[in-house]
């Protein structure tokens, strides 16, 4: 875990400590802080302990370990995993069928998107490590360099967690900005960045500029697809005339640049085509979306829906990050090879001097391992 800088109450960019401590409560132990645990970490943060020590004590409390089973693995690294209601025994005639593994979600009208959202945001789903890493690794320095690499002087990050691609963007002097809805995201932020993170829906959110770079990795399809036309609108509205937008979502079946990642592999999509998102949701035993999708779909109709609102794909850089990625692609994240390079239709990059800029950015982030 990062150690967090301290805050202080003369700093007006910073919370003060009750409201901090608030937060840790809300954010980790789910209620509301009791006056005895206001006072003994209030007082602790007066007398210049670090917060990593007091988000450390408040995790290692029994309270917690309790609640939230707790475990941890070989290097000490925190993985939460928040316990949640079997959705096959509550709500057993929105399952089409269901076996030891698996269960598949029937929606049959709109109203059941909504409905696994919300029992989604009520679980707190999102707040779990199982669900997301908060280390920087190789995959997060290549992300990175593939922004850098499209020549980014500011990024909007949706769905950051706690910052770790946005830190690295930081530190090379980028504008960045990302969006969260994660509780935990925002109480374990990089120090360097914490400032950066804008709590709340994209949707809702407002902004007092535009960015270079557009990056979304494994976000999108976490939405309600009743809602992604709005997202990508609100996308394009975003990203400066002359910028790109870079995403990662899996995609079912087969692409002309990526190939196939992912099979379609549920009969049902097979039978629907690929002219539409799919209304039957795989989710794990006890009836979730596995990791947390609600959309599923193929690269025909993930493009279709960019082109509609005037963002087209730049083939000729997502080869050339597949050129140089795909042996890094094979080995550690081969689900990332389902990528889009997004640009408005309006705009003519150079794209030879990009693809250099990317194998420049690319090649470093290797090499710096």
């Amino acid at each position: 875990m990062r150690v967090f800088q301290k805050i202080s109450n003369k700093d007006e960019s910073s919370i003060s400590f009750t409201e901090f401590v608030k937060s840790l409560y809300l954010g980790i132990l789910g209620r509301e802080v009791d006056n005895s645990g206001l006072n003994v970490y209030v007082n602790a943060l007066q007398k210049n302990i670090p917060l990593a020590d007091v988000i450390r004590a408040i995790l290692n409390s029994e309270e917690f370990k309790s609640n939230q089973s707790v475990q941890y693995n070989q290097s000490t690294t925190l993985i939460n995993t928040i316990s949640l209601p079997d959705l096959t025994e509550l709500f057993p005639n929105k399952y089409l069928r269901k076996d030891a593994e698996s269960s598949v979600f029937e929606v049959v009208s709109d109203d059941d998107y909504t409905f696994m959202e919300s029992l989604i945001i009520k679980n707190r789903y999102y707040d779990s490590f199982g669900v997301w890493a908060p280390v920087i690794d190789l995959d997060k320095r290549v992300t990175a360099a593939i922004v850098q690499g499209l020549s980014a002087q500011s990024c909007l990050e949706l769905g950051c967690f706690t910052g770790q691609v946005l830190s690295l963007l930081a530190e090379q002097g980028i504008d960045v900005c990302g969006v969260e809805i994660s509780h935990l995201a925002f109480l374990l932020a990089y120090p360097n960045i914490h400032n950066q993170i804008r709590f709340g829906s994209l949707l809702e959110l407002t902004f007092d500029k535009c960015f270079d770079v557009f990056l979304g990795m494994d976000i999108l399809e976490h939405v309600n697809p009743l809602d992604l036309d709005k997202y990508i609108i609100r996308i394009a509205q975003l990203v400066n005339t002359n910028g790109f937008i870079y995403i990662n979502s899996p995609m079912f079946g087969e692409d002309d640049i990526f190939g196939t990642v992912f099979e379609a592999y549920l009969p049902e999509w097979q039978h629907a085509g690929e002219n539409n998102y799919w209304r039957h949701m795989h989710c794990d035993s006890k009836g979730w979306p596995m990791h947390g999708h609600l959309i599923w779909g193929s690269p025909k109709w993930w493009e279709s829906m960019f082109l509609k609102h005037g963002l087209v794909r730049e083939r000729k850089i997502e080869k050339a990050i597949h050129a140089k990625l795909n042996p890094f692609f094979d080995k550690y994240a081969p689900a990332r090879k389902s990528l889009f390079v997004l640009r408005h239709a309006s705009f003519n990059p150079n794209v030879e001097k990009t693809c250099r800029n990317l194998d420049t950015a690319i090649s470093l982030a290797l090499n710096n391992v």
